[in-house]
């Protein structure tokens, strides 16, 4: 694992009080280290919050439903969702596609996120579906979509509300029933067990203050799920096509760049960008107390996984560059860089 201590040694540096979890699977084999300059080092084990890598579950829904014929990409709102909740035209017009792919033109935030109740430390933890359901009822697109791509948290939080409606179950019991009990992800969950919570890392700010981990109640698609390296390693096995249980086809539609980002194509909840001439399928996260990693590349049949229970720092946080980025995109460089000289 020099590999690993060589791509992670300046994120340790900026970071030294951070528990960094990495692990890699490389031709269906894996292997998981815990990393930090400074503390004891906490299990392999260890839950993390995954903030807005929980999109690529709700893009792997989206998938599974498309490949079943039970949904379209053009799918409009004003199909799935009831005219009194949504009953502006325009918005109705929105599909899931353009929900998946941050082209629906919808902004990041809901407009109606700071009310009262409005908490920094957990922005989302007041976010009812009282007021999810008053943006519905009050949206109004100023331009028709699809529009440029750019994250938003609203548009991924209605692509999960929709997903469990098709599939009639909650948020956290469809991507258990349809996703995690499939592929033997026991770790991954909504609502941790007593025996989990105790595994769950706290979260911390850049300097290391622990702070609280961000809720998502009214839109857990967005960035709700909590899990470990060791599943998230399975999970990324499915999508390179090893122990898929079926799931395989499904999981490989999501990875098709469907719109194009700045550097970046997307696709269902993911991000596609060139790496060493070669197509490297990723996505990754900052919350008020974690970031994380994951991606994976078909080609050097390679997947990569970095949790850290800090965030980033301010100045990371003005260039809009997540820390644990680098690191694993130089890793799965470097396993690309070994297929090519292999061929």
């Amino acid at each position: 694992m020099d590999a690993v201590l060589l791509a992670t040694r300046r994120y340790l540096r900026a970071y030294p009080s951070a528990a960094l979890c990495v692990g890699i699977t490389h031709r269906g084999e894996h292997h998981v280290q815990v990393l930090r300059r400074e503390g004891p080092l906490p299990a392999t084990t260890s839950l993390y919050e995954l903030g807005f890598l929980t999109q690529v579950f709700t893009g792997a829904l989206l998938a599974l439903l498309l490949d079943r014929g039970e949904a379209r990409l053009d799918t409009p709102l004003a199909e799935v969702l009831p005219r009194p909740l949504l009953p502006d035209e325009a918005a109705g017009r929105i599909t899931l596609e353009q929900l998946a792919t941050h082209t629906s033109g919808m902004p990041y935030d809901p407009p109606n996120l700071l009310t009262p109740h409005y908490n920094p430390a957990d922005p989302y933890g007041h976010y009812s579906a009282e007021l999810f359901g008053a943006f519905l009822r009050g949206y109004h697109p100023q331009h028709p979509p699809p529009r440029k791509s750019a994250e938003s948290v609203i548009g991924m939080g209605v692509l999960g509300h929709v997903l469990s409606r098709r599939l009639r179950l909650n948020y956290g019991h469809a991507v258990r029933d349809h996703l995690c009990t499939p592929l033997g992800l026991s770790d991954t969950t909504f609502r941790p067990s007593e025996e989990q919570e105790r595994r769950l890392l706290p979260g911390h700010s850049a300097r290391g203050v622990p702070v609280p981990a961000w809720t998502f109640p009214a839109l857990p698609g967005a960035g709700a799920l909590r899990s470990t390296v060791p599943d998230l390693l399975r999970f990324l096995d499915a999508n390179l096509g090893h122990q898929d249980a079926g799931l395989g086809r499904a999981l490989r539609l999501a990875h098709v760049p469907r719109a194009e980002a700045r550097g970046r194509r997307v696709g269902l909840g993911w991000n596609i960008s060139d790496v060493e001439g070669s197509p490297v399928v990723w996505r990754s996260s900052v919350t008020g107390g974690s970031t994380g990693f994951l991606g994976f590349s078909a080609e050097a049949d390679t997947g990569v996984v970095l949790l850290s229970d800090h965030t980033w720092s301010f100045f990371a946080s003005l260039r809009g560059r997540v820390p644990v980025e680098e690191p694993g995109l130089t890793l799965l460089a470097g396993y690309l860089r070994q297929a090519s000289l292999r061929r």
